[in-house]
């Protein structure tokens, strides 16, 4: 009857103990995936961010660039108005209507 007892106490004691090992291993295991999916979540979100920042940079460079084109467009436009000698007083020197500062040393006076 000492035997019986006994055997039935270690069975007992193995099945304890691989319960608390099972158990163990299944709160581990459950703490492992909710850090991977909140690392993923984590990453695809921090992806998405700089995913729209890089656009944002993108389309705020084209936009300066447009700016900057347009701005020099009108400059260029402008100039034969705020230069009218090279324009209507001397055809021969038209070549210089974008250079004038150079202007009030050539043309004669």
């Amino acid at each position: 009857m000492e035997a019986l007892h006994e055997a039935l106490r270690e069975a007992l004691r193995t099945e304890a103990l691989h319960e608390a090992l099972y158990e163990a291993l299944y709160e581990a295991l459950h703490e492992a995936l909710r850090e991977a999916l909140y690392m993923e979540a984590l990453h695809k979100a921090l992806h998405a961010a700089l995913y729209e920042a890089l656009r944002i940079e993108a389309l705020h460079k084209a936009l300066r660039k447009a700016l900057c084109m347009e701005a020099l467009h009108k400059a260029l436009y402008w100039v034969p108005a705020i230069f009218p000698i090279a324009s209507t007083r001397l055809c021969l020197y038209s070549h210089l209507i974008f250079y004038p500062s150079f202007l009030p040393y050539i043309l004669p006076t």
